[in-house]
């Protein structure tokens, strides 16, 4: 079988009875599809689609996770249209609107793939997109009998993958069909994929990780696969064991902050009631594996019998469809400790682990069949040796076909090296003992918590709201923190504003419109002399010198403001609940934020709150108290006392509208 198509196809007609589809919804099953049917809904809209549209048209897809999504991406794919994965525009803040729009103006989207309720609840933001509306859940079923069969050929494009690049310049890579299957085949090699396997996916299936490797594989497989809405595990991380341990699911993964949520918010007695001894292999990738997290879950699960061993470190990326590398199943996760001295040179040294100086490098294993990767210098490409930090190149018939309509960006990430198509992948790693170890990122990507953060969108945050910030010398950098990324801001000031300005206010300003920007504090603002800012000799900012810099301690700073100091500035006197509606949130705030008590007066970012946490919060207060809390006010200065203003003045919305409101925030799980 050459494509997706065909296998689904086959599916269909060698196992038409095996459950395919599992949807849930709040712990509870609200639809089972086998492969005869869904196949037959996916040919229904596939047909419909033929009718409208050529092979080759984008559309996009604006759905939330579940049947109807699956059906939709599946009928591109049967039909020869181009899908646009994309998700529902967030009511809180235009910037994932002004990203959405981007997105399809760049496609160029001839329609949009939604349901009938989001149409209406998203009419006039859908209606500026300028593409016609399909609702997929009003296409008739008897249609499948009038689709045309579609075989596409391995270069024709598949979809387009908008993961990388700025709300202003989205960059939407082309996967063809020929590179899903490829990437498909080493997935199944790397991961081993049986066919009594069971996958249980909560990740979003607008991003890669979620799509390709917790739909597409177990679908290319003819397995069953269970799908949960992110907002589910979002708000009860204890969801997703306890879906694994129901249907005795054997594949299920995320990153690395979805490991951390469960060491931290899963209680001992909870962890006993379930039995995980199912779980042969938990992928953990889309950010930097961190040794520290796996080892807390694997400590905090061992009570629901969950085996250290079916930890599987592994690597990908958009660019080379989603699958580059992964540790051996089976073996749990390979800890090389390197001396952190030779580490910050360039090379891994293999040191003890009670060295004062060592630190953890998690192995992501190896690449599958037909794919290489290799290490080269940054700059001169050339080769790096055993052991040796460099760039990290990857190819094979996984590598995709570049940029949508970029070539500019298409030539600088995908580069011919002596006759074979290599993807500069723009992360830092090395090899050894013949495994990839990630060392870091030489890209600016900032990711906190599983969100991809674009510097260029913060820094224009940051621009448009601090007055007091020079227009055009602002620098978001990713800040490492014990092993964890955090975010940095470095900003020039001018002479003057720093006479009238105290540095505290300054720094509480950006802290500010950072959280408002993204939902994540700030946790180092350095505040620059002018001219401060690393440029290159052509005056471009330098976000990597800048990060180093501030490392080193070698910036031109005249104030650095902490994390703990500009939230503490931020902090007023304790005020008590004074009615019963105060009382209720701060009572779900406290539990949310991990404090023993707020005070009514705080922000909600004063008091280190997050975007996970807000989602946390809000479900905490719908689940105990009935109240719907809208999550934009988390960010926008909000306190216990104005949510208790804010709730009392509106009426209380349906169950749909809060978790169409918790919906806002899922996008932050890409990577």
């Amino acid at each position: 079988m050459s494509n997706l198509v065909q296998c689904l196809r086959q599916h269909a007609a060698r196992q038409p009875d095996r459950s395919a589809l599992v949807v849930l919804q709040a712990g509870t099953p609200v639809g089972e599809y086998t492969y005869a049917e869904l196949d037959a809904r996916v040919r229904a809209l596939a047909a419909y689609l033929q009718g409208r549209y050529a092979p080759g048209d984008r559309v996009l897809l604006l759905m939330h996770s579940g049947a109807d999504y699956v059906t939709a991406f599946l009928a591109c794919l049967y039909s020869g249209v181009i899908a646009v994965p994309a998700y529902p525009p967030a009511a809180n803040r235009d910037q994932r609107g002004g990203r959405l729009a981007a997105i399809a103006a760049d496609a160029e989207a001839s329609a949009i793939l939604t349901t009938a309720a989001l149409a209406a609840q998203h009419a006039e933001a859908l209606a500026v997109l300028g593409s016609e509306l399909v609702e997929v859940d009003a296409v008739d079923p008897a249609a499948a009998g009038a689709w045309r069969e579609y075989r596409p050929q391995d270069d024709d494009i598949a979809f387009l993958q908008y993961t990388s690049g700025s709300t202003a310049n989205p960059k939407g890579v082309m996967v063809s069909h020929g590179n899903l299957m490829a990437n498909e085949v080493a997935m199944q090699e790397g991961l081993g994929v049986r066919e009594d396997d069971v996958y249980v996916n909560w990740l979003p299936l607008y991003h890669d990780m979620g799509l390709i490797g917790g739909l597409l594989q177990p679908l290319y497989r003819g397995i069953r696969v269970v799908l949960m809405p992110p907002q589910d595990f979002l708000e009860r991380p204890l969801r997703w064991l306890q879906a694994i341990a129901q249907y005795g699911g054997t594949i299920s993964g995320g990153p690395d902050f979805a490991f951390k949520l469960c060491a931290e918010r899963v209680r001992p007695e909870q962890a006993e009631t379930l039995d995980l001894s199912s779980w042969r292999l938990a992928f953990s990738g889309s950010e930097p594996v961190r040794h520290a997290t796996l080892e807390a879950f694997v400590s905090a699960l061992a009570p629901a019998r969950f085996d250290p061993s079916a930890v599987f470190p592994c690597y990908g990326l958009a660019e080379g469809t989603l699958f580059v590398t992964g540790a051996g199943r089976g073996n749990g996760m390979t800890v090389t400790w390197s001396d952190a001295q030779v580490l910050a040179g360039g090379r891994i040294e293999p040191a003890t682990q009670a060295s004062v100086q060592a630190t953890p490098l998690v192995s992501c294993g190896r690449t599958a069949t037909h794919h290489a990767v290799r290490i080269v210098d940054p700059e001169s490409g050339s080769p790096r040796g055993e052991g040796e930090v460099g760039e990290i190149l990857f190819s094979g018939p996984s590598v995709t076909h570049g940029y949508w309509r970029n070539p500019t960006a298409t030539a600088s990430a995908f580069v011919d090296i002596e006759g074979t198509r290599w993807l500069r992948t723009g992360d830092l790693g090395a090899l050894h003992d013949g495994a990839l170890y990630v060392a870091g990122r030489s890209k600016d990507l900032i990711i906190v918590r599983g969100q991809n953060l674009y510097p260029q969108d913060l820094e224009q945050a940051v621009e448009d709201e601090v007055s007091s910030v020079r227009k055009g010398r602002v620098i978001a950098f990713a800040a490492n923190v014990d092993g964890a990324e955090r975010i940095g801001v470095a900003a020039e000031i001018g002479r003057t504003t720093q006479k009238t300005h105290a540095p505290g206010e300054i720094a509480a300003a950006i802290g500010r419109a950072v959280a408002q920007a993204c939902g994540e504090v700030v946790h180092a603002i350095v505040l620059l002399n002018p001219g401060g800012l690393p440029k290159t000799s052509s005056g471009k900012l330098q976000r990597a010198a800048c990060r180093q810099g501030w490392q080193e301690g070698t910036l031109d700073a005249y104030a650095q403001v902490t994390e703990q100091e500009w939230l503490a500035a931020q902090a007023q006197d304790h005020a008590p609940p004074a009615t019963d509606l105060e009382r209720s949130l701060a009572e779900v705030w406290a539990e949310g934020l991990g404090l023993s008590r707020v005070s009514v007066v705080d922000p909600f970012y004063a008091l280190g709150g997050t975007s996970v946490s807000a989602t946390q919060i809000a479900a905490l207060a719908h689940e105990r108290h009935g109240l719907d809390v809208p999550l934009r006010s988390f960010f926008e200065g909000a306190t216990v006392r104005e949510q208790a203003r804010l709730l009392s003045a509106a009426p209380l919305r349906t169950q749909s509208e809060q978790a169409s409101a918790i919906d806002e925030l899922l996008d932050k799980l890409e990577a």
